[in-house]
This record gives structure tokens, C-alpha cells and sequence, in this order.
């Protein structure tokens, strides 16, 4: 990524009040860039991943939110190898909708193994 960026980080423990907290940094960070019209997106494609991170992963995580040019970029890293799959629910299923919402309003998504862990990331064009 060579485009001058704009960043905002939050660290949290993996217990449910981190998706709050990020859904908040989330939507302060999109006001503050002048991004409101993709602040639902956003906040939306945030607390599903981080909801994931703690769900899934249950360690430490890392949330990223850097502004590119015609995009914001969301990353969440933890400290599990397994990188996510993809599910499509069923009409009645209460869980598996955290990719499939994240795949639906994001412009593109992924994950990559780092040293110690995964990043998930999603990206969003502004």
C-alpha cells in the first residue's frame, strides 16, 4: 500500500465489550475523515470482525482502520492461526452471518497468516 493514509487503532481483550468499543471508535473515525455516508458500512464490517476476533480466536486482538485514497481499509489481527471461512446461512440460522455480512458490503476481503497470528481485513471504496 503506497497511498497516504490515515490511521486509527484500538486494542482490546477479547471479551464482547471490545465490539463495542470498536463499533464507536468506528464511527467517531468515519465522522472525523468526513466519511459519514459509508459509516454504517463501516461500523457494520468492524463489529463483525472484531465479534469474530472474540468469538473465534479468544486472545488479544488489534483493530486498524486506515483511510486510503477511494478506500478504508479494516484490519483485525489476533493471535490464532486458523484463518475464517466463508458460510452461507441458512434463512434461520442465529450465527455464520459474520463473513457473509462482511463479504455483502465490503468492496473486497481477506485474510493473511502473520508471524503469531492472522489479519482479517475488508476493505470499503469512499
Amino acid at each position: 500500500m503506497t497511498d497516504p493514509m490515515t490511521e486509527t487503532t484500538l486494542r482490546a481483550a477479547p471479551q464482547t465489550e471490545a465490539v463495542e468499543y470498536a463499533r464507536r471508535l468506528a464511527a467517531r473515525t468515519m465522522r472525523t475523515w468526513a466519511l459519514m455516508e459509508r459509516e454504517e458500512l463501516v461500523t457494520a464490517i468492524v463489529a463483525e470482525l472484531v465479534a469474530n476476533a472474540v468469538r473465534h480466536a479468544g486472545t488479544a486482538l488489534e483493530l486498524r482502520l486506515l483511510r486510503g485514497t477511494g478506500r478504508v481499509r479494516v484490519e483485525v489481527r489476533d493471535r490464532a492461526a486458523q484463518l475464517p471461512r466463508l458460510t452461507v446461512p441458512g434463512p434461520l440460522d442465529e450465527s455464520h452471518r459474520g463473513l457473509f455480512i462482511v463479504d455483502r458490503f465490503a468492496t473486497s476481503w481477506g485474510a493473511d497468516p502473520v508471524t503469531g497470528g492472522k489479519v482479517v481485513w475488508a476493505e470499503v471504496n469512499i
